[in-house]
């Protein structure tokens, strides 16, 4: 298949697939889906976005004061998941 071809191809996968009323939890599972799909055609492993963090690295007491803690009462975790796949989705 040439590189054109390809390309057209996958735009036009892309096409259909933003024009299908997807929940994010359905995108979800089609990410899963493809990923699982790489994974037995042996594709090499993603190298991780981040750098690796070494074991002896501290976190300084007004980082952990800002980000870790007690949840908002009423926070509803998996409504908030739903939300940040669909902003990423868009």
């Amino acid at each position: 298949m040439s590189t054109v071809t390809y390309n057209n191809a996958m735009g036009n996968l892309w096409n259909y697939l933003q024009g299908l009323s997807l929940s994010a939890t359905d995108r979800r599972w089609l990410v899963e889906r493809l990923i699982e799909s790489m994974e037995t055609e042996n594709m090499p492993p993603r190298k991780p976005v981040f750098p690796h963090i070494g074991d002896d690295f501290k976190v300084s007491p007004e980082v952990l004061a800002m980000s870790c803690g007690p949840l908002p009462e009423g926070f509803d975790v998996e409504k908030e998941l739903d939300n940040m796949w669909e902003e990423m989705a868009r």
